[in-house]
């Protein structure tokens, strides 16, 4: 596939997408603060891999464990998450959302899907399915592609 020597189009739409991700995140916390700027993701990861390790969710997520640490202090200072005893060791602890959390992510899905609803109005339902699909392949490619960089510092 010939794509020139540059990338300036794709450049300036992935920092346009970004810009409006920030945008997103901040209106929705703005207007419902349940889960602290930024973390929704995090909580949503912790409800999907019911309970992992913070070291765990660092490697999900691709974050420096200190960073994991701080988010999960604030998920369990908010109520969202709770450690519990890891059954398997009992040194270790897990991370499970608590019942207030699930309320908080029923709460940001809702939004969510909302504004996706109004977003994609106008869509037909095959460009909502190419892009899906195309976005999974440029987050894993570029996963791939940063591989072995992210391996070096780590």
């Amino acid at each position: 596939m010939d794509t020139g020597p540059r990338h300036d189009e794709l450049i300036e739409r992935l920092r346009d997408l970004l810009k409006n991700v920030r945008l997103v995140r901040q209106l929705r916390t703005d207007r419902y603060p349940s889960v602290p700027t930024g973390l929704v993701g995090t909580l949503t990861l912790i409800e999907r891999t019911s309970g992992c390790h913070a070291k765990e969710l660092a490697r999900r997520t691709g974050l420096d464990p200190s960073t994991v640490s701080r988010a999960v202090a604030a998920l369990v200072a908010h109520g969202l998450v709770e450690r519990r005893a890891d059954p398997a060791d009992g040194r270790a602890s897990v991370l499970a959302v608590t019942a207030a959390g699930h309320a908080a992510l029923d709460e940001a899905r809702r939004w969510y899907d909302d504004l996706l609803d109004r977003v994609l109005a106008d869509w037909e339902p095959r460009d909502v399915e190419v892009l899906t699909s195309l976005l999974l392949r440029l987050n894993t490619d570029v996963e791939g592609a940063l591989g072995s960089t992210l391996e070096a510092v780590r």
